[in-house]
């Protein structure tokens, strides 16, 4: 026979404390039922009033009488007990760190031949979601990258902004080739996504300018030669008149041609060229791939001009955004950040 006599480890009213401050749904439930036993209450009645089965409430029962309001707690450690003790979950945390990048397959091998422990393929996915991994493609970069093509930046940029005066403009210059083909957003749908569209091929080739502070600037050039170059540095300075610029941009020839620096010299433009291979170092490359997206999104492009007015106006949006760029000052601008204007 079950028992049915409870234990008033505390007065009523300190119960009716408890109840009150409680924030944990699943004890307030329990100590509701407690109190019905506390004001007289049989298991059985109590139990129809919290609309619970009775052996429930004849756990609860014996679950305060034994231990309390601790006794309370509810324990959802239900299932099988996990094959690798915490200790093995933390070695196996500590292998997985010894290289970057691992396939789904080599860590359930890695269990095995270390811990002898067998898992499917999805027990190992949840064991690595629970050690906050990522499962992505990898971001590529070039193994030509030098190891040291931060530093490398830093000391470009301390070097340029000596003597540079303290309302210098700063920002960064690239130029990309959006096409209606391109096909960037992903959609869900039911069946495989399609989408109707004009099938006549338009390409922009475009400059950009992301500054730091200052006007940013969006120009459609006929190719990306030495003269596009060099106008384009002609459009950033008509923006921007008046005051120094110092803009980032990469190896490309054109970039570096004598012609450019020239007319870079002429118009009081100081250039600063990336590391090689270190398209990263950039943080205008985020915004060309934005304005890619939302070609992508675009059911019905009319004609070359509407083509043209969606990259410009999506750029000048986007670039008036610092979010692109904030990674980037953090580690860099502590090398300039005397020369903003405030």
């Amino acid at each position: 026979m079950q028992n049915n006599k409870i234990t008033k480890h505390v007065p009523l009213e300190e119960l009716k404390l408890l109840i009150r401050k409680e924030k944990n749904k699943h004890i307030f439930e329990r100590l509701l039922f407690i109190r019905q036993l506390y004001l007289g209450d049989s298991v059985a009645h109590a139990c129809e009033r919290m609309c619970i089965a009775e052996q429930t409430g004849y756990n609860w029962l014996d679950a305060w009488n034994a231990k309390g309001y601790q006794g309370l707690a509810p324990e959802f450690g239900g299932g099988r007990p996990s094959k690798l003790t915490e200790g093995q979950r933390k070695q196996l945390m500590q292998k997985l760190k010894s290289k970057a990048n691992w396939l789904t397959s080599e860590i359930r091998s890695l269990i095995i031949s270390e811990f002898g422990v067998v898992y499917s393929s999805r027990q190992v996915i949840r064991i690595l979601r629970g050690f906050s991994m990522h499962y992505a493609k990898p971001y590529p970069s070039d193994y030509r990258r030098p190891d040291n093509a931060e530093s490398l930046l830093r000391e470009a940029i301390e070097e340029a902004v000596k003597g540079s005066p303290k309302d210098t403009i700063i920002g960064f210059i690239d130029e990309t080739s959006p096409q209606t083909t391109d096909n960037r957003q992903r959609f869900w749908s039911f069946g495989k996504p399609r989408m109707d569209r004009n099938t006549s091929k338009y390409r922009a080739n475009t400059f950009g300018f992301y500054p730091v502070n200052g006007k940013e600037v969006v120009e459609f050039m006929e190719n990306s030669k030495t003269p596009s170059v060099c106008a384009f540095l002609r459009k950033v300075r008509d923006k921007n008149p008046g005051k120094h610029i110092i803009a980032l941009l990469d190896n490309f020839q054109s970039h570096i041609s004598k012609t450019t620096q020239r007319m870079a010299e002429l118009l009081n433009i100081k250039l600063i060229f990336l590391p090689v291979y270190s398209p990263d170092l950039n943080p205008i490359e985020p915004i060309w791939k934005s304005v890619r997206r939302k070609i992508s999104q675009l059911s019905f492009i009319r004609s070359e001009w509407s083509f043209r007015e969606t990259i410009r106006t999506t750029f000048h949006r986007l670039a008036k955004k610092k979010s692109f760029m904030t990674a980037w000052l953090d580690k860099f601008q502590p090398s300039f950040s005397n020369l903003l204007c405030h």
